[in-house]
């Protein structure tokens, strides 16, 4: 196991510097995400018998490298563009930097949003919550809140037709992720300029947090936290015209807060109803979720032959997005689900996930898997280069509202399959229009000037 987190930790070193340092672009987030899951692995190496197999090797040494090289690759097309236009532009005496030094404060203007405005989407959330608990609670008839919610989780995740919440509650929960990460960026952004919070945006936030706690799902606030951390980051690299700059201070206060977060997460399974499979011991527990997926990885690739036969095409990689498609073209699909087994070695829970590239081998095997790997990394690299270019926005932005949701899917990428299940999805649609109706809503219908992509 040793060479394999070397490996992975060289990877991640080589990505750092081959992109400038920029410790939020998608190779660096994608390789750190391995590289941090391999070295916990390391740590349990013995208990849980974790010698990689060739091919285990293969797929994470060689899945990384070609994610790392795509992504360099169309980075230096967009910077050769870039440097094109600004030579084509400069030529004609009308220049102005791509890298300027720091955007004045006064060219700022603080995002005035009417009271009543708030008060209703506050209102909105809090009806929301409500319901939603009204019907779990009605699922999961005689249980507490915390057994109906794993419940409900487990009938959703597991099952394409089981005994599931209505429509309704999965479009309040779509909403409530939207506005999340939507006053999320206003309050990353408020917070840099003005050095100030906005109570009824924070208040939001929470709220939109405690929703997608109640669907059973921690991932889903991660994912928010995640998202605010990325607004925050990215605009002060705006500030400061994307210049190089020395990270030691948002790398410490990312492991400080990302170890807070870890922290609790044995507490928040608890209230949802979730057991502490993995023993009293807390870094045990956390194992499950940062390490074990490369073991779990180990067994299904030692005792499957890849890919596995499916009845549905692409069942598990676009688990999110068929459904859909099924409702469309009019096919039916088998009460499947995602086939994720649970597995314990030597005694020890290892829980049922398997990393990202579980889903591809299992639907495509290694050709799939090659294939898919650069999918992610140009659509990632791509809209990376998209806020990199994007100056003084005065609305919020869709291409940072998306790439946060991509930040969260590479960071999660060890843990699952969390981009073509979190991107490609119905739901993500849904959030993406209810982001254009909030830009709508808040700063009206004048989209001139806005840079609002």
């Amino acid at each position: 196991m040793l060479p394999l987190a070397v490996s992975l930790v060289l990877i991640l070193i080589a990505a750092y510097f081959l992109n400038n340092r920029e410790i939020m672009s998608p190779a660096v987030l994608f390789s750190g995400s391995f590289a941090f899951s391999g070295v916990w692995a390391l740590a349990y190496a013995q208990k849980w018998f974790l010698e990689p197999s060739p091919l285990t090797v293969i797929v994470l040494v060689g899945a990384g490298i070609e994610f790392v090289l795509v992504t360099f690759f169309i980075h230096l097309f967009f910077r050769f563009t870039r440097a094109k236009q600004t030579r084509s532009v400069g030529r004609t005496g009308q220049v102005e930097s791509f890298t300027h030094s720091s955007i004045k404060k006064e060219s700022i203007q603080t995002p005035t949003i009417a009271m009543w405005k708030s008060a209703l989407i506050i209102g909105v959330l809090l009806i929301g919550i409500l319901y939603t608990i009204y019907s779990i609670k009605k699922i999961g008839v005689g249980m507490s809140l915390a057994d109906a919610i794993y419940y409900v989780r487990v009938q959703t995740i597991f099952t394409i037709n089981g005994n599931t919440l209505p429509r309704s509650v999965s479009i309040i929960r779509n909403f409530s992720l939207s506005c999340g990460f939507f006053f999320g960026y206003l309050l990353a952004r408020e917070r840099l300029y003005f050095h100030k919070i906005s109570i009824t945006n924070f208040i939001i936030v929470i709220l939109a947090v405690v929703t997608t706690l109640l669907m059973g799902d921690r991932t889903e606030m991660v994912v928010v936290l995640i998202a605010i951390f990325c607004f925050y980051y990215c605009l002060a690299r705006d500030q400061k015209g994307w210049l190089r700059q020395k990270n030691g201070k948002f790398i410490v206060g990312t492991l400080i807060v990302g170890a807070l977060i870890l922290l609790v997460f044995p507490e928040i399974a608890k209230l949802l109803g979730r057991e502490n499979d993995a023993g009293l011991n807390s870094f045990d527990y956390l194992s499950v979720y940062i390490g074990a997926e490369i073991k779990n990885l180990d067994i299904f690739l030692r005792s499957a032959s890849i890919p596995v036969p499916s009845l549905v095409w692409g069942s598990q990689t676009f688990v999110n997005i068929l459904p859909w498609f099924a409702k469309i073209f009019n096919f039916t699909l088998p009460n499947q689900g995602l086939i994720l087994p649970f597995q314990m070695v030597n005694g020890e829970y290892l829980g049922n996930v398997y990393t990202t590239y579980y889903a591809f081998l299992y639907d495509f095997g290694l050709w799939g898997l090659f294939t898919l790997v650069p999918v992610m990394a140009t659509i990632s690299q791509f809209f990376f280069e998209r806020i990199v270019a994007i100056k003084k926005p005065k609305r919020v932005p869709y291409s940072f509202l998306i790439y946060s949701n991509i930040v969260s899917a590479l960071v999660l990428s060890f843990f699952s399959n969390k981009f073509f299940e979190q991107i490609f999805s119905r739901s993500f649609v849904l959030i993406i229009m209810f982001w254009v109706f909030l830009n709508i809503f808040i700063f009206g219908f004048n989209f001139r000037g806005s840079h609002n992509t």
